[in-house]
């Protein structure tokens, strides 16, 4: 099924120029932070291999967390599509990180 979807919709003039702009993308982004005071929830699949110099996908997300008390990475096995495979773990993670804050009026 990934690969019949994957091939219906990877192959488009919208992708290939997306795919076209992505060094221009980063280039733009790679010095944007989010506003300390948001909180923010981070997805992400355990690595078993890291970097030789320790770094994996779990600590690069880590530094770019902000200083909101809410704000987390929640690891899940699986692949890079979680929300295929742990929606209702990732639902479960959702309702917590947004019950633990209130928005001021």
């Amino acid at each position: 099924m990934t690969k019949a979807l994957s091939a219906w919709k990877g192959y488009n003039k919208n992708v290939v120029a997306e795919a076209n702009e992505i060094k221009e993308n980063i280039d733009k982004t790679v010095d944007m932070k989010l506003p300390s005071t948001i909180p923010v929830l981070f997805f992400t699949t355990k690595e078993e291999k890291g970097l030789e110099d320790g770094k994996n996908n779990v600590s690069f997300y880590q530094t770019q967390l902000t200083n909101h008390p809410a704000s987390k990475v929640v690891v899940l096995q699986g692949h890079h599509y979680l929300h295929w495979t742990r929606s209702k773990e990732m639902n479960k993670e959702i309702n917590e990180f947004t019950s633990s804050f209130s928005v001021e009026q």
